[in-house]
């Protein structure tokens, strides 16, 4: 399949599309020869590879929080004089806020910029800790875990879209392998090391004091070195940042990146409002929500087999709290290494696809209707839900008493590998789909999967009680099992729907253009524009249509 051509001034109607819409895209496209003049990036790989471990040091917080708090529900019950049941209302409320805040400030990092979304929520974090710390009383603690949802929560959205920012389509996996292998890992040894700092003289607020300090330590290294990726404000990284998306470094040295290759001098450009019920719009495509709807099943299913597998060892097998959390190292060992396999394998079957089709290596590869990154991204997508599912089912029947502990962890770790593979298939999938607004995607995607993963995890040990593990699990394994026509639809349909999109956005700009040109438009010529571009941002003001 040939490469999308660029399109020259003569080529490109400007008048079909609308003045403010038209003025966008002339400051965010670039304006080029040939599309190899304009690189994806101008960051090094050493520096791309320190902004993707930056990213997923302040991701890790939002499991992180979440996990280290278990060992200590029944020490923080007993000082505060509450129930157990009390302190667990404490831990939905911060599951809520976990899908809830990330469409908020997802919003806000695509239209300000990546840095000052990360600056504020990891200050709302550290500060939550620190109240945390020093609380004495049921009400305080309740409020403040939420807050420390909404500080942590917020950093998995704003994260992958960072990596968008610097990381090519072609390269992407590779880079979101990296970033979700960090990010699994912290659920399966947070518990661990949860139960040893409570063991300390600090008691439980050891856990909370741990994550006061390490927030402020990386709160001082992304306000004094993070540098602005979000490229509606420094393009591929050539354009001079300003103000707070500027690093204390950038600013005492007033050193900017030189410009590669002929790219737009534009550096303002008015920017639309935020808008935090944007991700109700993402959700409502359908190319999109039926990538999070299978996605959603899978993480169900994610959810139903650890909360599961944490209160079935202790009573199948008579361990300790200390010895069940053990026993999540295989599974986050697997985890993180599934996400990294499979990250490299996305990006070589993407390479592969698009030299077949005419598109080089696929480095050039950019926003495009006529690439189908359904069909490069999903060709082994079927064998990770096969191997789910599979092992889902006989975990389900093999958890006994009388069957070896090893058989449930191998399983457990097999079972982390295929799960988390397929969540970095899914969320490079979905980036794909959404470039321009990698942060709201995302943040969408955590808002169907908490929700619905916080609906399993809520049953799954009543059922297991009711009708036992292996018809309980084999239940999960049917739902697994639901998302395979939905990704065959989207593998069928996913490239038709996302022309659709396009093609409706474009009809909308040109039946709501206003009567004269604007006036830094009129008369004046575009060298060469990448079509592929103009398609990104017009589906960038999506939300300002469908709200119309």
């Amino acid at each position: 399949m040939p490469a999308l051509p660029l399109a020259s001034a003569n080529e490109v109607d400007q008048t079909s599309i609308e003045p403010e819409l038209l003025q966008d895209i002339e400051a965010a496209a670039p304006v080029q020869t040939a599309a190899s003049d304009v690189p994806y990036t101008v960051f090094s790989p050493s520096r791309k590879r320190a902004i993707c471990a930056a990213a997923t040091c302040s991701a890790l917080f939002s499991p992180l929080a979440t996990n280290i708090y278990f060992p200590s529900i029944t020490d923080i019950a007993s000082d505060l004089h509450v129930s157990v049941e009390m302190i667990n209302i404490t831990v939905t409320t911060y599951m809520i806020l976990q899908g809830i805040a990330p469409t908020f400030w997802g919003s806000f990092a695509d239209v300000f910029g990546r840095r000052p979304v990360y600056l504020a929520t990891i200050t709302v974090f550290v500060l939550a800790n620190l109240g945390l710390a020093l609380q004495d009383s049921y009400a305080g603690l309740l409020v403040l875990r939420m807050c420390q949802s909404a500080g942590s929560s917020a950093t998995v959205a704003i994260g992958a879209g960072t990596i968008a920012d610097v990381a090519a389509p072609a390269e992407r996996a590779s880079y979101m392998g990296l970033f979700s292998a960090g990010v699994m890992v912290a659920p399966a040894v947070a518990p661990v090391f949860g139960g040893a700092l409570s063991e300390t003289s600090y008691g439980w607020r050891a856990s909370f004091w741990f994550l006061f300090a390490a927030g402020s330590a990386l709160l001082t290294i992304l306000f004094v070195w993070m540098p602005e990726t979000g490229r509606n404000i420094v393009g591929n990284g050539s354009i001079p940042a300003r103000g707070i998306n500027m690093s204390l470094l950038d600013m005492f040295s007033r050193q900017q990146k030189k410009n590669v290759g002929p790219v737009s001098a534009a550096t303002s450009r008015p920017r639309r409002a935020a808008n935090p019920l944007h991700c109700l719009v993402i959700i409502s495509q359908k190319d999109v929500g039926i990538v999070l709807l299978a996605n959603g099943l899978i993480y169900t299913a994610f959810y139903c087999i650890t909360v599961g597998f944490s209160s079935q060892m202790a009573a199948v097998y008579n361990l300790t709290t200390l010895k069940v959390g053990l026993c999540f190292l295989p599974y986050g060992a697997g985890c993180s290494m599934g996400s990294i396999v499979v990250g490299r394998l996305l990006d070589y079957e993407f390479r592969k696809f698009a030299r077949k089709s005419g598109y080089g290596d696929g480095r050039s590869v950019r926003q495009n209707t006529d690439f189908p990154f359904e069909r490069a991204r999903m060709s082994s997508v079927w064998y990770l839900v096969a191997v789910v599912a599979a092992d889902t089912l006989v975990f389900g029947w093999t958890f006994r008493a009388d069957i070896s502990i090893a058989v449930p962890l191998v399983l457990l770790f097999i079972n982390g590998f295929a799960i988390t593979g397929f969540f970095t298939f899914e969320q490079v999938l979905l980036v794909d789909l959404y470039p321009q607004e990698s942060a709201s995607v995302t943040a969408a995607n955590n808002l169907v999967r908490c929700l619905l993963g916080a609906a399993g995890s809520a049953i799954v040990d009543r059922v297991i009680n009711a009708i036992g593990m292996g018809w309980t699990y084999t239940i999960v394994t049917a739902m697994i099992l639901l998302s395979i026509p939905l990704l065959i639809a989207e593998l069928l349909c996913g490239q038709k729907w996302r022309r659709a999109r396009f093609d409706k956005l474009h009809k909308l700009s040109k039946d709501e253009k206003e009567p004269e040109r604007a006036k830094n438009g009129e008369g004046e010529d575009l060298e060469i524009v990448d079509a592929a571009s103009i398609d990104a941002e017009i589906d960038g003001a999506h939300s300002e249509h469908e709200k119309e």
